[in-house]
């Protein structure tokens, strides 16, 4: 692999990492669903690293974790889903209800199994944060178009996390090294 894709691949990532320093969430795009959603993920380091982290860790099998990335962005709508019921139905109070179950099944899965707790883990930060968003959506913003632009964002990024693993994996040391 050459240098140049090396560095560009660090670089992507560094200024990834400092999105959230220019502001690019202003809140300023009325009607704007689709822009606001795609933005959203890219101007949270909440969501950088997560997206990126579990993009990075569904490659681990060599496959390029097309299967386990899909899951987590299956899970991320559902949560969206969720998060339009508690909208609509604001006395279910789903959300609290929500991260008491999946804090007992995050501890439960990390004690019983152990290998299988980073699917509950990504899965439980997909799905939550997907009600989360769902519950804090700016309120001038299109349903649908913030929910697409939120999904192909996150999924760009989980791409990236794939990528950055298929660069450390098939980098080969310098000859000094």
């Amino acid at each position: 692999m050459s240098q140049k894709v090396i560095h560009t691949s660090i670089l992507t990532f560094i200024a990834l990492l400092l999105a959230p320093l220019a502001h690019a969430h202003t809140g300023t795009h009325a009607a704007a669903g689709l822009v606001e959603g795609f933005i959203h993920p890219l101007t949270g380091l909440d969501h950088l690293l997560i997206a990126i982290t579990a993009g990075y860790w569904a490659a681990r099998a060599g496959n390029h974790g097309i299967r386990d990335m899909a899951m987590f962005l299956a899970l991320l709508l559902a949560g969206m889903l969720l998060g339009m019921v508690s909208v609509a139905f604001p006395e279910l109070g789903i959300g609290l209800l929500l991260a008491f179950v999946l804090t007992v099944a995050v501890i439960a899965m990390a004690i019983a199994m152990p290998e299988m707790f980073v699917y509950v883990f990504f899965g439980s930060f997909a799905l939550y944060h997907g009600l989360t968003h769902m519950l804090e959506m700016p309120g001038h913003v299109m349903v649908a178009g913030y929910v697409t632009g939120l999904l192909i964002s996150t999924g760009l990024l989980l791409a990236l996390g794939s990528l950055l693993r298929h660069v450390v994996i098939t980098r080969k040391p310098h000859a000094g090294s």
